[in-house]
């Protein structure tokens, strides 16, 4: 039987042929702190991490429920309603998004604009020379600032391996918790073997 596991052990576990390539002698460029807390913040976009943060936490103290959906290759193995969840650890891999990192300042461009529903869209593309896995980071906020949706895109790349992390996630603008829906996909590729690809999709019962 297929176990939904949380979303941070499913990532932990979908990269651990990445740590093997590594042990090999591969090496990539990678955000210091990527997977540590934010102790300081430039504060050049969005606080994702302090918005991570206050969602585990309302979402603990609710003992949310949520509908989670795991896929390899496209092909969904099991969903399944978990009523006992760290949201904690479910919503860690989303801070790799996080580009207030003192070592990312002025490495992205922004755009901004407005969507159909007068909402703010601010898209934070990485510079060509930019050393970051962060390649582009998008935050939706309403009218008060508050986030609703993000959507990222994380690569790494060297002479072993390369990944693509595509994340994703939805929120209301009522009270806490906010969260709604969340979504991760990674693809892989290794060196002389096919890409593999991973998704966990997850809904929150409102």
């Amino acid at each position: 039987m297929f176990n939904v596991p949380s979303l941070r052990f499913w990532y932990q576990k979908s990269t651990l042929v990445l740590l093997s390539a590594f042990v090999l002698g591969g090496s990539a460029c990678q955000d210091k702190g990527t997977m540590a807390p934010v102790v300081k913040s430039t504060h050049q976009a969005y606080d994702l991490v302090g918005f991570l943060d206050r969602e585990a936490q309302a979402l603990n103290t609710k003992k949310a429920m949520v509908r989670k959906a795991v896929a390899e290759d496209g092909t969904v193995k099991e969903t399944k309603t978990i009523t006992s969840l760290n949201w904690t650890e479910e919503l860690a891999p989303f801070a790799d998004a996080d580009i207030n990192k003192p070592a990312l300042k002025g490495l992205f461009t922004v755009d901004s604009s407005s969507d159909a529903l007068g909402q703010q869209v601010r898209r934070y593309t990485a510079k060509e020379d930019a050393r970051t896995n962060v390649q582009e980071v998008t935050y939706t906020l309403d009218a008060k600032g508050q986030l609703v949706q993000l959507d990222a895109t994380i690569l790494q790349d060297n002479m072993l391996f390369g990944t693509k992390k595509v994340l994703h996630l939805e929120a209301h603008s009522g009270t806490a918790p906010h969260l709604v829906r969340y979504h991760l996909d990674e693809t892989q590729k290794l060196l002389l073997m096919g890409a593999e690809r991973y998704s966990v999709t997850g809904e929150v019962a409102q």
